[in-house]
């Protein structure tokens, strides 16, 4: 392909990307300025957990302290194991929700000791909700690895009075304790990703701070689509969107996940894996924006400088490929933005944020790589079990893999 092509291109899809970016800073600023009525009905926060530490003990304490004028109830959930009888949190989960009457820990069934065919996430929300009260009128969901605010559950909920609103949806904010190299490139690529969230169809509702009236439970066959599936938030957004309903994006409830010292490794496992669900569970738009958003650039960044610059001689062959990495420190400096001031005034977010923006090309590079690999593979490795994605609703489960040193 004419090298003069793949440049056009890729500044083409970099325009995309701006005005992508450009929608969800009009969109943030519309919503912070939008006032709502007090709206309070019971709520049950569901909080499955796997493995145990001094962040996540952290996390759990700050879901029993949500300024929340109504009625709730934290539901901690783990699952057995047969050979130690339960996951390691679940006896400190015990002792956190012993003296606290709005909460219980819940001890699910292991998915390989009882060949159940969902992952160990699913079968942990809900064996949760199978068993809630009647009186339960809003369910939120929030990963154990999260640092949440008190106004958390209040942020999710409010929006939820509005019965065109299907789900609401919270960010996911990476912030890296060191600046090792992987752990920055790691936080550009997920950061980016709020900057695709706001009032339109690309949407998505992130497992890790959602939430959905309990309505919606039967009215979106939630149980249902679940009951052999690998992941539950791509499920949840494809049956928002089946009921024609919005997805709404709340942009001032972001959960934040402190990182450090991560490995090339785990980078690649992790953002293979969101991808490889993310294609295979049938959201075709954000995998095929991510394959031409990204990869065109990543193989011009990447791969093709060595031959490009002889085909365009040392004055004009340069300048087109330079400016692309350049663009895309703008671009995450400008996705940044949206962030709520209070994420931004915590201490050392404005140091990291100045340094991890220059990540953000190997990120972009990263993700087109990710896009294409999806491709090719539909097997995961999640929570210790390697799983095959046979469809959006469908998984097999594989069994455990061995845990590494």
């Amino acid at each position: 392909m004419n090298t003069s092509i793949i440049i056009l291109t890729t500044y083409f899809f970099f325009i995309l990307e701006m005005l992508l970016i450009g929608q969800s800073f009009f969109y943030t600023r519309r919503e912070r300025k939008t006032a709502r009525p007090t709206y309070t009905p019971k709520v049950t926060i569901v909080a499955p957990h796997y493995g145990w530490d001094d962040d996540t003990a952290e996390h759990a304490k700050s879901l029993l302290q949500q300024d929340y004028e109504g009625e709730y109830q934290v539901c901690f959930v783990t699952h057995d194991k047969a050979d130690t009888g339960h996951d390691v949190s679940y006896p400190h989960l015990q002792e956190l929700a012993k003296d606290v009457p709005h909460a219980e820990v819940i001890l699910a069934p292991n998915i390989v000791d009882n060949n159940l065919p969902r992952s160990q996430k699913v079968q942990n929300l809900m064996t949760v909700i199978e068993n809630l009260p009647e009186d339960v009128e809003v369910i939120a969901f929030v990963d154990a690895d999260v640092k949440i605010r008190n106004d958390w559950l209040r942020l999710l909920v409010t929006p939820l009075q509005d019965n065109k609103i299907g789900a609401t949806v919270g960010g996911r904010f990476y912030f890296p304790q060191t600046w090792n190299f992987p752990s920055l490139v790691e936080a550009t690529w997920v950061n980016f990703q709020m900057s695709l969230q706001g009032d339109h169809w690309l949407t998505m509702v992130w497992g890790g701070s959602n939430a959905f009236r309990r309505e919606f439970l039967e009215k979106g066959q939630i149980l249902q689509r679940w009951e052999q599936a690998t992941i539950e938030d791509l499920n949840t957004t494809r049956a928002v969107r089946d009921t024609k309903r919005k997805i709404h994006f709340v942009p001032d409830c972001v959960a934040v996940t402190r990182t450090s010292n991560r490995t090339w490794g785990q980078i690649f496992e992790f953002t293979n894996r969101q991808m490889i669900m993310t294609k295979h569970m049938g959201l075709w738009a954000q995998w095929f924006g991510s394959l031409i958003l990204f990869l065109p650039k990543a193989v011009l960044v990447i791969g093709t400088i060595p031959f490009i610059l002889p085909f365009f001689g040392p004055k004009t062959g340069l300048l087109p490929v330079v400016f692309i990495p350049f663009f895309e420190v703008i671009s995450y400096k400008l996705c940044c933005r949206n962030l709520p001031q209070w994420l931004r005034d915590m201490p050392k977010v404005q140091d990291t944020l100045r340094i991890s923006k220059y990540a953000a090309p190997v990120s972009i590079f990263l993700a087109g790589i990710n896009a294409f690999y999806a491709t090719f593979q539909r097997k995961i490795v999640w929570g210790g079990v390697r799983y095959e994605i046979l469809s959006a609703t469908t998984c097999k489960v594989l069994g455990r893999v061995k845990e590494k040193n």
